[in-house]
C-alpha cells in the first residue's frame, strides 16, 4: 500500500550559520568539534572535520584548510543545521509560526498578541531587498545614467516616422507663410506652426527626469553616516494590514550565493514570489514609544550636583543623536525586527510511496 508523506523543500538564500550553531550548542549543551589536520607530501594542508550534529556524517572535506569553514557553511551542513535548530526551538514552545494567524488579518494588534511571549518567529510573505550600498552605487551615477537614456530616448524619437511627419508639416507651413502676401493668410500658416512645434516638444519631451545635486548629496551623506553597509529585509506576512512588517537587517556574507547581484537578479528588490524569514525578535515597539527613560534619573531630580548636570547635558547629546539615528532604524510601532537566522523560499511537497 502506498502513503502519503508531505515535506517542505527549501531555496536556503541566508543563514546566519555562526548564531545557529550557537544556539544548537547551548541545546546540546556543547556543540562537539573535532579538528584534525593532517599534512600530504608536496600538498596544501587539508582538513577533516567532525561535528556533533546527530544524524550527520563525518564530513572529511578534500579542500585547503582555509576553504573548510566556507566550504561547511555553504555546501554541507546549513540546511541540516537551520533544520535542527528549528525543530529544537519549536519542540521547547519558542516559535511563532505567523501563518497560524488568519492571512486576511488586518488588525495589527491582533498579529501582535499572537506572538505571545516567544522569542523566535516564522513569517512569510511578499518582501522588499533593500540594498543601501548598491542604492548609494547607483545614486552617484543617477543623473548621468538618465541623462543618456533621455538622449537615446530623444534620439530614436526622431527617427519615428510620426516625428519625419511633424517636421515635413512644419517645413510646408513656413513655406506656405513665406510666399503668403495676405496678413491674415500668413497668421493662420504661423498658427499652424506654433501647432506642430508644440506636438513636436512634447514628444521629445523627456519621460524621466534627473534629480536635483543637492537631494543626491543628501542622500549619499545620509547612508553613509547611518547605514553604509546596511542590506534591509522586509516580509509583509498580512496583505490586509501591510503596516505590519518583519524588519531584518542581513549580512553580506551570510547569504549562501556570496554574489548578492546573482540573487538580486533572480528575485530582484520586490520578490514577486512569497519568501520566509526565520529570526529572534529584538524588538517590539510599544505604541506609547519606550518603555524605559534612561535619562529619568535626572529629569526627576532639580538638586543635581555640578557632576551630575554635566553627566546629564552630555548623556542628553546622545539622546538626540540616537533619536536621529532611530530615523534610519525604522523601528516603529507597528513593526517587530528580527535578527535573521534564516531567510529562504519554501515549497511543499507530496511525495507516495
Amino acid at each position: 500500500m502506498k502513503t502519503q508523506n508531505d515535506f517542505t523543500l527549501r531555496d536556503l538564500l541566508y543563514l546566519d550559520f555562526d548564531k545557529a550553531a550557537s544556539i544548537w550548542s547551548q541545546l546540546e549543551e556543547g556543540l562537539l568539534e573535532r579538528l584534525s589536520v593532517t599534512e600530504d607530501t608536496g600538498k596544501d594542508r587539508a582538513a577533516g572535520t567532525k561535528f556533533g550534529f546527530p544524524g550527520i556524517a563525518e564530513a572529511n572535506l578534500g579542500v585547503d584548510y582555509i576553504q573548510k569553514r566556507s566550504t561547511l557553511q555553504s555546501k554541507t551542513l546549513h540546511h541540516n543545521v537551520l533544520n535542527y535548530v528549528e525543530s529544537r526551538l519549536d519542540e521547547n514552545g519558542l516559535v511563532t509560526d505567523l501563518s497560524s494567524v488568519s492571512a486576511d488579518e488586518s488588525s495589527p494588534e491582533t498579529i501582535r498578541a499572537a506572538l505571545g511571549d516567544r522569542p523566535y518567529v516564522r513569517a512569510e510573505g511578499w518582501s522588499v531587498i533593500e540594498d543601501y550600498r548598491r542604492i548609494l552605487a547607483i545614486s552617484s551615477k543617477f543623473n548621468e545614467i538618465v541623462g543618456y537614456i533621455r538622449k537615446s530616448a530623444e534620439m530614436a524619437i526622431k527617427e519615428s516616422p510620426e516625428y519625419q511627419e511633424l517636421q515635413r508639416m512644419i517645413s510646408e507651413a513656413k513655406e506656405a507663410a513665406n510666399r503668403a502676401n495676405d496678413r491674415n493668410v500668413k497668421a493662420t500658416q504661423k498658427d499652424r506652426i506654433k501647432a506642430f512645434e508644440q506636438k513636436v516638444n512634447e514628444l521629445t519631451k523627456p519621460q524621466v527626469n534627473t534629480v536635483e545635486p543637492w537631494i543626491i548629496d543628501m542622500m549619499k551623506e545620509w547612508i553613509d553616516t547611518f547605514m553604509p553597509t546596511r542590506i534591509n529585509f522586509r516580509i509583509y506576512p498580512f496583505p490586509e494590514c501591510p503596516s505590519f512588517q518583519v524588519l531584518c537587517n542581513l549580512k553580506r556574507e551570510c547569504f549562501i550565493d556570496s554574489d548578492l547581484e546573482h540573487l538580486l537578479y533572480g528575485y530582484g528588490n520586490r520578490p514577486n514570489v512569497k519568501l520566509a524569514v526565520f529570526g529572534l525578535i529584538t524588538s517590539m515597539p510599544d505604541i506609547g514609544g519606550p518603555p524605559f527613560d534612561p535619562l529619568r534619573e535626572f529629569t526627576e531630580r532639580s538638586d543635581l550636583s555640578p557632576e551630575e548636570s554635566f553627566e546629564s547635558a552630555f548623556r542628553g547629546v546622545f539622546g538626540g543623536m540616537d533619536g536621529l539615528e532611530g530615523f534610519a532604524r525604522y523601528s516603529r510601532y507597528p513593526n517587530i525586527t528580527v535578527h535573521p537566522l534564516a531567510v529562504y523560499r519554501s515549497f511543499s511537497i507530496t511525495t507516495h510511496r
